[in-house]
């Protein structure tokens, strides 16, 4: 019979809840198109350079990166938390890799990236009070 594995606990505050993937796409009508047409998830919001796909728990988000990003080409999986300061102060202090300083890419919205010993690209997020909708 096999053990349960011990959950492990972040030490970053809020930091258990993956709020969306994010692929980096060259053309996001064409994947979009692809995404709808072809494997059936619908579009939850479209705008130029940005799709969110309707599904079920984490939002699946198309992306035709940032014209100022640091690294457009990786994919990206975003956490979202309720205490921005706290969880990008514990960042700090665990000396994560390549934290970037925090940036706004939408109204009231929060963000900071950094990676994974790996490289893969993480991000931390907060939204608005009351916001369940994630502006581009």
């Amino acid at each position: 019979m096999a053990r349960k594995q011990p959950q492990a606990k972040s030490s970053i505050p809020g930091l258990s809840v993956v709020e969306r993937v994010i692929l980096y796409v060259r053309n996001t009508r064409r994947s979009a198109d692809w995404y709808s047409g072809i494997l059936g998830v619908p579009i939850r919001h479209q705008e130029p350079g940005w799709v969110e796909l309707e599904t079920k728990g984490v939002s699946l988000c198309l992306h035709s990166g940032r014209k100022s990003g640091r690294v457009p080409e990786l994919n990206a999986v975003s956490f979202r938390v309720e205490d921005f300061d706290a969880a990008y102060r514990a960042l700090q202090l665990q000396e994560v890799g390549d934290l970037t300083e925090p940036f706004s890419p939408g109204p009231r919205l929060r963000c900071a990236s950094f990676n994974d010993p790996d490289g893969n690209v993480l991000e931390l997020m907060e939204l608005p009070k009351g916001v369940d909708h994630l502006p581009h």
